[in-house]
């Protein structure tokens, strides 16, 4: 396959998961506050921080923070950005990608241009947002239908699982800062309302409680254990590593006993790590620290994949507005 096209399979799909996590945080935050009053640095800036962005200087009032994460055109973490650079990549291969996926990428692009969108955002930010989660749920459904599942398949699912994964342990980490700082017996309920959040935060509100938890173990426990190392549950760490390596492994041809470049092996070692940890494990030596982890072997991923898939081509325009957005400082991509 043309590593052209294989790029920008990639990024297709990992732009599109980064628009639909950004709007459920937003959302889950804002229906969290309506509920809770926290101080203001912890209303809005801790959504900044899982997005990658660590230079924001203006106000940190509800509006503010929302309106730059959401229409921000100079913001690569923005929704408005990120489905505008999916619809980029979506443009370059539309040899590749299906008509009908094309049809409706381009669709939810003109929609976001729109005034429509902005007098739903406007009026009804709740149905909005849930709009933008739609956009990625049915562009996943008609590619799963429409889309040939050879290589192009496999970098598309690539992209979609490196970016979960990325998301869900940078949501459980920021998140779980905020919920150990509560101290105060009296603030039992408001743990609780955090730890809803942050599953809601990841889609997992109801798997969560359709799994059995054991009642020894505290809850910010079940939801991280859940979180990280569920087998079943298709936003977990180890869920979407090992759907990563499933992907790599289709497109190389090489057994999964046998790893051969560096992707392939970057995998693996994350894959043998997590099997190894556990989640009393982590916690009793630093959440912070095994997270952190993960994050960062999911950056190193993206950098493997660049050398070893990717880097054999001429450098496009909108390539450039991609790496762009990949250099935010520990942001959602480090690739």
């Amino acid at each position: 396959m043309i590593s052209r096209v294989a790029e920008h399979c990639f990024w297709l799909s990992r732009y599109l998961e980064r628009a639909e996590n950004s709007a459920r945080i937003l959302e889950v935050n804002q229906t969290l506050l309506l509920d809770f009053e926290l101080p203001l640095e912890q209303q809005w800036k801790p959504l900044l921080t899982i997005c990658g962005v660590h230079d924001y200087a203006a106000s940190l009032e509800s509006e503010a923070v929302q309106a730059y994460m959401t229409w921000d055109k100079e913001n690569p973490s923005s929704i408005t950005s990120s489905i505008a650079s999916a619809r980029e990549n979506a443009r370059i291969i539309r040899e590749i990608i299906s008509a009908d996926m094309w049809e409706r990428m381009n669709y939810y692009y003109l929609w976001m241009q729109n005034q429509i969108s902005r007098h739903l955002y406007d009026h009804n930010r709740s149905d909005f947002y849930g709009q933008i989660r739609r956009i990625n749920q049915l562009l996943h459904g008609i590619a799963e239908g429409t889309m040939l599942h050879g290589e192009a398949w496999e970098f598309f699912q690539l992209g979609k699982y490196m970016e979960r994964a990325c998301q869900t342990a940078r949501i459980l980490d920021v998140k779980y800062h905020m919920v150990s700082a509560l101290s105060e017996p009296s603030s039992a309920h408001m743990e609780n309302a955090h730890w809803s959040a942050i599953l809601k935060s990841c889609s997992a509100y109801e798997p969560f409680h359709k799994q059995h938890h054991s009642l020894e173990r505290r809850l910010g426990a079940s939801v991280a254990e859940f979180l990280v190392f569920d087998p079943i549950f298709p936003r977990s760490v180890v869920f979407c590593v090992e759907q990563s390596l499933q992907a790599v492994h289709a497109i190389s041809g090489n057994p999964r006993s046998r790893p051969t470049n560096d992707v392939e092996k970057s995998l693996r070692k994350l894959a043998d790590w997590l099997h190894a940890a556990t989640i009393d494990g982590m916690m009793l030596s630093d959440l912070h620290k095994g997270l952190t982890h993960v994050v960062d072997s999911i950056h190193d991923l993206g950098e493997a994949c660049r050398r070893t898939f990717f880097d054999f081509q001429r450098e496009t325009p909108a390539q450039t507005q991609e790496q762009n957005g990949q250099r935010q400082t520990q942001g959602v991509v480090k690739a």
